[in-house]
């Protein structure tokens, strides 16, 4: 059978059918996306511009609070800093004004200390001058009054003499506590040896005059010792 000699029942189904897939199809919802000329259009009309121009004054007055609210955050740090530190900023000033009066001082003491110990070694120095010039007066002084003896038993003056070896005495004891310990033996027997003549100066005035020539020489070495030998 041709499509020509199709049957009148056949054809009307067929139209049947085709009339209603094309209700199926009209009922189905189809998603529109208006053309971008549209948009444009609505963008570019009045009311979009009004639109526009509110989100835009919206955006500039959020920008605006946030752009306030970061001043003020920094300006309250700021301040909270200054309150804060100032008083730590001139402590810390004032102990670096301290520690440099403290190092000023430091230094003049140090220079005064210096000076003392420069004066500390003079005066060191002249006291042994001083102490080394009293032995030798003393070596002098003990001399003078064995010569002196020896000259009042020359001339038979025994009370004189015995005045001279009095004073010797006492001289030899001073001189005894100021040199060493070496030189004190030497003196301890110069001492023994002036009693001996103060024994013999009434029994023996020969003897007492060898005694008192023998002490003189003791008296030479021991000045030769301390004063004259390098």
């Amino acid at each position: 059978m041709t499509d020509n000699e199709m049957l009148p029942d056949d054809l009307e189904k067929m139209i049947t059918e085709a009339e209603m897939e094309g209700q199926i199809e009209d009922a189905q919802p189809v998603d529109t996306i208006p053309p971008v000329d549209s948009v444009e259009a609505a963008a570019e009309s009045p009311e979009g511009k009004k639109e526009l121009s509110k989100a835009r004054q919206i955006f500039r007055r959020i920008l605006t609070w946030l752009v306030l609210a970061a001043i003020a955050f920094a300006g309250g740090f700021f301040v909270d800093t200054i309150v804060r530190y100032r008083p730590e900023k001139a402590l810390v000033e004032q102990l670096v004004v301290d520690l440099e009066e403290s190092a000023s001082e430091i230094t003049s003491l140090q220079d005064e200390i210096e000076k003392l110990s420069l004066y500390k070694d003079k005066n060191t120095a002249l006291e042994e001058e001083i102490h080394d010039k009293l032995i030798h007066l003393t070596l002098l002084s003990a001399r003078i009054a064995v010569s002196d003896a020896r000259l009042a038993l020359e001339q038979d003056r025994p009370a004189d003499g015995k005045l001279a070896l009095d004073k010797l005495g006492s001289t030899l004891e001073a001189l005894i506590s100021l040199v060493s310990a070496d030189q004190a033996e030497v003196v301890d027997t110069m001492i023994q040896r002036l009693e001996l003549i103060m024994v013999e100066l009434d029994e023996d005035e020969v003897s007492a005059q060898t005694d008192l020539q023998v002490l003189a020489s003791r008296l030479d070495a021991l000045e030769n010792t301390l004063f004259v030998a390098p």
